[in-house]
């Protein structure tokens, strides 16, 4: 049997494989962790319900997300994707919470992708916690 790669491999004009980065003429311009460079938004306030940590819109590969500065207690995640809720759920958390990817130890860098076409939307809901820390990764695709 024959596995025809070329078929595979994203060339920039179509036929699947792994996303192609769109010009981001300003990366990688934001704080960085051993080899991992990513985003990080501080201050997220999610004791009013549901609150949006991360929005974006139009087509992404995201690599990592992961929440820290968590107080340990009752907390929401929602994550929607191109309107497709993929994660809904209510836990006790930790004071990090490693959501997607890898940032850590001599493995560190993304090792997973989560690809949106026309949006992603991350929601979280905490008790008390009104400062949580976001750091992401998300590249826009053509």
């Amino acid at each position: 049997m024959t596995i025809n790669l070329s078929s595979l491999i994203h060339s920039g004009g179509g036929g699947g494989g792994l996303p192609q980065l769109a010009p981001d003429l300003t990366y990688p311009s934001s704080p960085t962790t051993g080899s991992v460079t990513y985003q990080v938004i501080t201050g997220i306030n999610g004791t009013g319900g549901l609150t949006t940590a991360l929005s974006l819109t139009g087509k992404y590969a995201v690599m990592f997300l992961e929440f820290l500065s968590v107080v340990a207690e009752n907390v929401t995640i929602k994550l929607t994707i191109d309107g497709v809720v993929i994660w809904n759920e209510n836990f006790t958390s930790s004071s990090s919470i490693a959501l997607f990817g890898n940032n850590s130890g001599a493995n560190a860098g993304p090792n997973e992708i989560l690809q949106c076409e026309t949006s992603l939307l991350l929601e979280i809901q905490t008790t008390t916690d009104t400062s949580v820390q976001l750091n992401y990764l998300a590249r826009p695709i053509l």
